[in-house]
């Protein structure tokens, strides 16, 4: 029981390369990142050839655990501080926002406080700044790290507890 935090990235695959058979039926491309998903999975049968546009693509990207004073930044800067586990949406932005805040405070520790402020809650975790708040910030650049490198530009945060 406690804070659990999880970053997920988010992504629509459409039916983007359409070509026709020899019978004149429109079919994806061979090619297409769309088909690749769907011969990989093997989803052949369950696909409707002439009326699915697409799927969605959810992969977790990363984890935290108590780190309250992450899950305090993305609720009070990208929910407007409304806090019931909703999924809140994050934008490759808003990551690198959060990235450059991590150092800035990794490099002055003086300005955790003000920058990252911790946030209390039910089993939410220490509130102190200590070695675990810093750790979670490496932890964090760690994340988000792994985040911009990929080719999404949409994720998801969401909490529970």
């Amino acid at each position: 029981m406690g804070l659990d935090m999880y970053l997920r990235a988010n992504e629509y695959v459409s039916r983007n390369d359409w070509t026709r058979n020899d019978n004149g039926e429109l079919v994806d491309s061979p090619n297409s990142l769309f088909t690749q998903i769907v011969k990989t999975l093997e989803l052949e049968n369950i696909i409707d050839n002439t009326g699915f546009a697409g799927m969605t693509i959810d992969l977790p990207m990363g984890y935290w655990r108590k780190a309250n004073q992450i899950h305090n930044w993305f609720v009070e800067n990208l929910a407007d501080g409304v806090d019931e586990c909703q999924v809140i949406t994050v934008r490759r932005e808003d990551l690198e926002t959060l990235k450059d805040l991590c150092v800035e405070v990794l490099a002055n520790k003086s300005l955790a406080e003000d920058l990252l402020p911790t946030g209390a809650g039910f089993f939410f975790g220490s509130t102190t700044y200590d070695e675990y708040y810093y750790g979670d910030l490496n932890d964090t650049i760690g994340i988000i790290n792994k985040c911009l490198e990929s080719k999404f530009d949409y994720f998801e945060y969401q909490a529970s507890w």
